[in-house]
């Protein structure tokens, strides 16, 4: 355990081991107003340090504590921490600069008037450097401005603790030392904040006030930046991870141990200003004079106060008008949706058109055998195709709603965005397209000349729900997938399933259908429909060739309703399965 003097806003972690993490006994101190660069090489912890930092993993051992309160059992408020991962899919590329920093102000900061949100917004622009581009879409931003751009969401509530992850990773020379100094500006920028950025780049190390060297899950060492050579013995920065190669992890966490004490008070890191000594060193440090290295110490403020969230109401709205602005900006989606408005009843117009005449027929009250027979087989052809359609619609708008926004979602819960505004906002966006769409089916199916007999009424009820349903199934599908893709062909599967199973419920024996027929959604909304036909001639011929039976409308409708609640069910465990992969 480590024992360090450190001020109340400081941060603290001892003998952190992260369940299924590298970490092991990493311990260090930081004093308020700081700007920390944790160096490392791939899989020395870097990330994973951060991660609990964040509250988005649990030592097996050790304690945390920062800003006066034990991190472990009560994580900083959403308020008080900003953790930036850099990630393409992370943005919104429809949006502009000013509209997504608008909107992560709108999901982080509650009763704010809109003259107060314009001026925090700016002032951002300003200290970010994005002024000039505001207006532009985040699309079209350089890679730089939009590291920039992920730095200013986490910045939106002046959140005393910055986590960064590797924010300069493939930038070029010039965008990483205008970020990293950019960093020391946002430490600088509020009275006491601390700033920690995880890296693998050796460049600009003189722009930190401290720097924590990872191997292997362990500290090796944590100084300010100039001591580094001197301890590692070695002539630039360049020669760190072939030096830190040529001996075990254990060794070098070992000697840190030793000499952790002796440099902290020798370089004010983990207590309050005391008289400088000159740090120890054993065969693989060379000592360093600390009146040569030593920085001012900085001086103790207190953390920002607690920020109010937004309701849920707040933010599902505010999600809600996002996502159908996103909608109608996107051409490629809105095009492809008013396609299918207008080419799904037509196909299914050409496929019932040869047979047209017997519909008419039927509609007409005919109780001829040589015109009930194929009227019959049409209108079971017609109810099919619709739910075919709708359910088509559906998986093509259901899987890519959760999957292909994780990333973007797990940012925004870490900032304080909440599971249900965010499932519920997906759902406002689901339900009224699969109502359109069930609508523009039956409607128009009606109007060119596809009516069926019986009640359209209902039918439409079960085609809106069908599609309400399996919509809800796919999104269920795309919380707890990995990926669109994963999710995508989940939905296939799900989706094939239910139309080899709906026309094979036909001709199976009734004990057999009994066990399936509740599982099937797309069975569910077309065998209610084929109900409603009920009392009409066609219908005593569909009963004479169908082995199984047709459910009724009331009990198709609760059928579907309870497949709607069991995919939403399953969207909402998916997504409250932190995925750190997408961080």
């Amino acid at each position: 355990m480590l024992h360090a003097t450190a001020l109340s806003s400081a941060v603290q972690s001892s003998s952190l081991a992260g369940s299924g993490s590298k970490l092991d006994d990493v311990s260090f101190s930081l004093p308020n107003g700081h700007l920390l660069a944790v160096i490392g090489a791939a899989d020395s912890g870097r990330s994973q340090l951060l991660q609990l930092l964040a509250g988005l993993r649990h030592p097996t051992t050790g304690s945390l504590h920062g800003f006066g309160t034990d991190l472990l059992s009560q994580p900083l408020p959403s308020g008080q921490l900003g953790y930036v991962v850099p990630a393409e899919d992370s943005l919104h590329g429809l949006l502009t600069v000013r509209e997504t920093l608008m909107s992560a102000h709108f999901l982080r900061v509650a009763a704010s008037t809109p003259e107060l949100r314009v001026d925090r917004v700016s002032h951002l622009l300003v200290v970010l450097g994005l002024e000039t581009v505001a207006s532009k879409r985040v699309a079209q931003l350089s890679p730089a401005q939009q590291r920039r751009l992920m730095l200013g969401l986490a910045l939106v509530t002046d959140a005393p603790l910055l986590l960064c992850d590797e924010m300069t990773a493939g930038l070029n020379v010039r965008s990483q030392q205008e970020l990293v100094a950019l960093l020391k500006f946002v430490t600088e920028d509020l009275s006491g904040r601390i700033v920690i950025h995880a890296t693998e780049t050796l460049g600009n190390l003189a722009s930190y006030d401290s720097v924590l060297i990872l191997h292997e899950g362990r500290v090796c060492f944590h100084g300010p930046p100039r001591a580094l050579t001197h301890y590692f013995s070695i002539s630039t920065v360049d020669e760190l991870y072939p030096r830190l190669a040529q001996r075990p992890a254990e060794r070098w966490g070992e000697s840190w141990a030793r000499h952790r004490e002796s440099y902290y008070q020798a370089f004010q890191i983990a207590s309050a200003p005391t008289k400088p000594s000159t740090p120890p060193h054993d065969e693989t440090t060379h000592p360093a004079r600390a009146e040569d290295i030593l920085s001012p110490p900085k001086p103790t403020k207190q953390p920002v106060p607690m920020t109010t969230l937004p309701s849920l109401a707040a933010q599902t709205l505010h999600l809600l008008h996002r996502r159908w602005t996103l909608w109608q900006r996107h051409q490629a989606e809105w095009l492809e949706h008013l396609a299918l408005f207008i080419l799904c009843p037509i196909v299914t117009l050409l496929l019932v058109s040869p047979n047209a005449g017997y519909l008419a027929e039927v509609r007409a009250g005919t109780t001829a055998p040589e015109a009930l027979w194929p009227g019959a087989y049409t209108c079971t052809m017609v109810l099919l195709i619709q739910g075919l359609m709708i359910s088509l619609i559906s998986l093509r708008t259901g899987f890519r709603e959760i999957a292909a926004e994780r990333v973007l979602f797990e940012r925004e819960r870490i900032a304080g965005l909440r599971v249900g505004a965010f499932l519920a906002s997906k759902l406002g966006f689901l339900i009224p397209l699969m109502t359109a769409h069930g609508a523009a089916l039956v409607l128009l199916a009606e109007l060119t000349g596809a009516s069926l007999p019986g009640h359209a009424s209902l039918r439409l009820v079960l085609l809106m729900l069908t599609g309400i349903a399996f919509g809800c199934l796919c999104l269920g599908l795309s919380a707890t997938s990995r990926s669109p893709e994963v999710a995508e062909n989940r939905a296939w599967k799900l989706w094939s399933a239910n139309l080899l199973l709906s026309g094979a419920l036909l001709g199976f024996p009734r004990p057999l259908g009994m066990v399936l027929q509740p599982f099937l959604t797309l069975f569910q909304g077309w065998s209610g429909s084929v109900d409603t036909l009920a009392g009409q001639p066609v219908f005593a011929l569909l009963t004479q060739f169908v082995h199984t039976w047709f459910a009724k409308p009331g009990s198709a409708v609760i059928a579907l309703l309870l497949h709607a609640t069991a995919g939403i069910a399953l969207a909402a465990w998916g997504l409250k399965r932190r995925r750190l992969s997408a961080h």
